[in-house]
């Protein structure tokens, strides 16, 4: 199946946490996801580009729901709206505060393709 870019409607409708979301912020995040995933990912490519985008689009605070950029930049554990109560464990907050693709969980996804396309021994030095 060849690579094709969801609309905005599609991306936001599959991803509904970004409510907020733009043509022009999508179209940026979606061309650096593009370039950085390629035919090599053969079947994973459509989902492995769609979720690279929501994570740079989610690290970076673009299109969330009001509020939600503000926590999780915060690292908040506990979060208190009216009747609504959320708390986040203290393993989710250490694990997302390590940055890279585990500060998502569309980078955690992203990560599991990566490991099950290309994760094989890696020799590291020189002779």
């Amino acid at each position: 199946m060849a690579y094709t870019r969801l609309t905005l409607a599609q991306f936001k409708a599959k991803y509904v946490a970004f409510t907020t979301l733009t043509e022009d912020p999508y179209a940026a995040w979606a061309t650096d996801a593009e370039a950085e995933v390629g035919e090599n990912y053969g079947t994973y490519q459509q989902r492995a580009t769609e979720l690279l985008t929501a994570h740079y689009l989610a690290l970076n605070g673009v299109g969330l729901a009001p509020g939600t950029a503000t926590l999780n930049a915060t690292g908040a554990t506990r979060f208190k709206s009216g009747t609504f109560d959320a708390t986040i464990s203290d393993a989710v907050v250490a694990q997302r505060a390590k940055g890279g693709y585990q500060a998502t969980p569309y980078g955690i996804q992203f990560a599991a393709i990566n490991r099950r396309l290309f994760g094989m021994p890696r020799l590291v030095g020189c002779a």
